[in-house]
């Protein structure tokens, strides 16, 4: 009697442990996403004009490596074995303006992959689709070639020929609040009422860090120099991530750590630094675009999809990568007020003219125009 109790026991534990995994996968898959909001009209009309001349020579030059064409042998190299759960990749195929994916299971719940597949399906309501069968990574970046083949990828190494760049996901679901709430900051934050300070709240992210190596992040170094210079930088972590248990404890008793600080109030100071994590800024650089406070840009060989636009000393202050120039660019604003102030505006005014959502889908659906061209 006893073993059949323990019997019925194991199978009772065993179905509820499956019906815990199903309704855990059920609730993930139900919280909400953002999906990007287009207007029909002014995206006809960004169709039907000429498109920016930097999104065509960004598209071209990705892919160039693949101007002999691109086979589905090619595609299903890249999308096979662990490459498919390692690099978060999903395989995408418009046939007759029909989309079908083929992904590893765990990605189905991901909002990355929820929040792109919306973006497309938005895009095939307003245009032709072509037929096109392409692979995109969900991951925020890779430290070099990955070797995935000809892959769509938010972020990469400008030197990576293999990579196609595609809008990151924070602009395939349309920057959400964002767009209203920075500008509204705006009013209450004129050039003229800033701080004339530099400012950056963000975490540890930018690799692994252990109590042996995490003053070698370019963000740890940021905080250390607004330690040594608090009349100029104003830099603390918020959180504390990807690193050894001891290390958040480290860093509070040091004094790198304060309290979260919301985005419009960033727009009391007039500089604010954009310092990579483990890839570009992606969100952040948008909204620091529409600031109307400089950026002062860590220049790295991290890109995104529209990086190619924007000019030094046009769209923002040039920044050496490993932050040691970053004192010297802040005295140059602050001794060139007015041409600070007009890169600030200049910023402002690429992002509304550039990436506004109907600029996204216009950029994405160029580039499964020329992709295609391409595919035997």
């Amino acid at each position: 009697m006893k073993y059949f109790t323990a019997i019925l026991f194991c199978l009772f534990a065993a179905a509820s442990g499956a019906a815990i995994h199903f309704y855990s996968k059920a609730k993930h898959y139900q919280r909400s996403f953002r999906t990007i909001d287009l207007d029909p009209v002014v995206l006809r009309k960004k169709l039907s004009g000429e498109p920016p001349a930097w999104m065509l020579k960004q598209i071209r030059a990705d892919l160039s490596a693949y101007s002999s064409g691109i086979t589905k042998q090619m595609i299903e190299e890249g999308f096979a074995g662990k490459r498919v759960e390692d690099f978060s990749l999903v395989r995408f195929t418009i046939k007759d303006r029909h989309i079908t994916f083929a992904h590893d299971e765990k990605n189905l719940y991901s909002r990355h992959f929820r929040e792109l597949l919306a973006c497309i399906k938005k895009l095939n309501e307003h245009v032709d689709l072509p037929d096109v069968d392409f692979v995109v990574s969900l991951e925020d970046g890779f430290e070099g070639n990955p070797g995935i083949g000809p892959c769509f990828v938010f972020a990469k190494k400008a030197d990576v020929a293999s990579l196609i760049l595609i809008p990151d996901i924070k602009a395939l679901a349309g920057y959400g609040k964002l767009r209203q709430m920075i500008p509204d900051a705006n009013e209450t934050h004129p050039w003229e009422k800033k701080e004339a300070k530099c400012f950056w709240r963000g975490s540890t992210t930018g690799g692994y860090s252990t109590l042996a190596t995490w003053d070698r992040l370019a963000r740890a170094k940021l905080v250390l120099l607004s330690l040594a210079n608090p009349d100029a930088v104003d830099a603390r972590f918020n959180s504390v991530v990807q690193c050894d248990p001891e290390v958040p404890q480290l860093m509070k008793a040091k004094g790198l750590v304060s309290k979260s600080v919301s985005r419009p109030d960033h727009l009391k100071y007039k500089y604010l630094v954009d310092v990579d994590g483990n890839s570009c800024s992606y969100e952040r650089y948008f909204w620091l675009l529409l600031s109307n406070s400089v950026i002062l840009k860590q220049v790295t060989p991290n890109i995104q999809w529209y990086y190619c636009a924007l000019e030094p000393y046009k769209h923002y202050v040039p920044v050496k990568e490993d932050l040691s120039d970053l004192l010297e660019k802040i005295e140059w604003a602050k001794t060139h007020d007015l041409e600070a102030k007009l890169i600030a505006e200049e910023a402002s005014q690429f992002a509304r003219d550039n990436l506004e959502p109907e600029d996204t889908a216009l950029y994405l659906y160029l580039l499964l125009k020329e992709y295609a061209l391409l595919q035997k």
